[in-house]
């Protein structure tokens, strides 16, 4: 198999702390009883270490990989079995044969992992030549099996109390996300409901439930069709912005409604696309707002506006005509030389020009009015 997917088994449990395990430490000293050795230990490969997971005997924690008689064992599938290490080749000059801890012999089961990747060993260690017969053999095997049996048991188990963790987190945030949206669901002014993909409510806020209580005495519900609250005259136009916002187009309608004892009302309605968390259209959002203050200043500006141009039509027209008899008489008393004092004839002058200047300002001023708002 690949040494790199190997390596990526043996990963899974490096960063676990087996020396506080007491099932693989109770493993590790039926092994050395068992086989009758000072030391048992369990033993992971990696790319160029040996770790040393489970100790007795030993206070050893991690050696090189190129010292690891384990190395050779887990390239069997079987145990692998060293008497005399003085009298294997692959042995003779390691380091931990000719040095201390003078190792002798060597006995080593490989992990085998349930996708069949072999990990490392339980493996026996004596200072002393030694031979294992057939049940201490058949038992080191048992005991390998039970090893990775424990050791996968234990991963999973903490991969699943951290699945489970996650999922308690993302429920956490979930709900508080939910509740926030609900919060600021239920807190708009505005009458907001959700529809489904045939029209019926699949949700609403406290202000639709009680505009149409107290407009239409009547109560909206889950599962109920929108459109058996809607106005005679504006069904047709909701269910065609209706099914335009199921085709995916956001659109909006404006109107006003008498409700009598209510008063008018005027309002502004729009459907949007609802779409789940692929991206799919599931039904229409549809939202009123009831504009009634902005639309009476508009009005109110509209006919400011329109009394401002009735007053410079006046002054245009009514104001004008007078003054220029005014303005013509003072042209023939010129031309004609009618016997009037200069002074007369200046002060006519000049009062029918500063009237005619001070029309044309105001018409102006009005003109921008109307036409900047402002």
């Amino acid at each position: 198999m690949s040494e790199a997917l190997r390596l990526l088994a043996v990963e899974r449990f490096v960063n676990y702390n087996l020396q506080l395990d007491n099932e693989l430490q109770q493993l590790t000293l039926m092994a050395s009883e068992i086989c009758e050795t000072p030391v048992a230990l369990i033993t992971l490969i990696d790319k160029d270490k040996q770790w040393l997971k489970v100790r007795l005997g030993t206070d050893e924690t991690v050696l090189p990989r190129e010292f690891s008689f384990c190395s050779h064992a887990i390239e069997h599938d079987r145990i692998m079995i060293v008497p005399d290490m003085l009298n294997d080749v692959r042995f003779v000059d390691n380091p931990l044969v000719v040095n201390d801890p003078n190792i002798r012999f060597y006995a080593g089961a490989p992990l085998i992992s349930r996708d069949g990747f072999r990990l490392g060993t339980l493996c026996v260690v004596d200072m002393q030549p030694h031979e294992l017969n057939k049940y201490q053999q058949l038992m080191l095997e048992i005991l390998s099996r039970q090893a990775i049996n424990i050791m996968e048991l234990k991963v999973s188990r903490d991969l699943l109390s951290k699945h489970a963790a996650e999922v308690a987190e993302q429920r956490r945030i979930i709900e508080h996300a939910e509740t926030r949206l609900r919060s600021f669901f239920e807190s708009s002014s505005s009458f907001h409901v959700l529809l489904g993909a045939r029209g019926e409510v699949l949700d609403f806020n406290k202000t639709a439930y009680n505009f149409l209580k107290r407009i239409h005495n009547a109560e909206i519900n889950i599962g109920c069709q929108m459109i058996s609250f809607i106005d005679m005259g504006f069904k047709n136009a909701f269910l065609k912005k209706y099914n335009l916002a199921l085709s995916g187009k956001k659109s909006v309608a404006e109107g006003k409604t008498d409700y009598h004892k209510h008063g008018l009302i005027y309002w502004e309605a729009t459907f949007e696309p609802a779409k789940n968390n692929d991206d799919k259209i599931i039904g229409v959002s549809y939202l009123i707002q009831n504009v009634t203050e902005r639309k009476l200043q508009e009005l109110k500006i509209i006919d400011q506006n329109e009394s401002l141009i009735n007053i410079a039509y006046i002054q245009a027209h009514e104001y004008r005509g007078p003054l220029t008899s005014i303005m013509g008489m003072v042209n023939v008393i010129k031309d004609e030389s009618y016997n009037l004092p200069d002074e007369v004839i200046s002060l006519l002058d000049g009062a029918a020009n500063k009237l005619d200047r001070k029309i044309n300002e105001v018409i102006n001023t009005v003109n921008k009015i109307v036409e900047t708002g402002n």
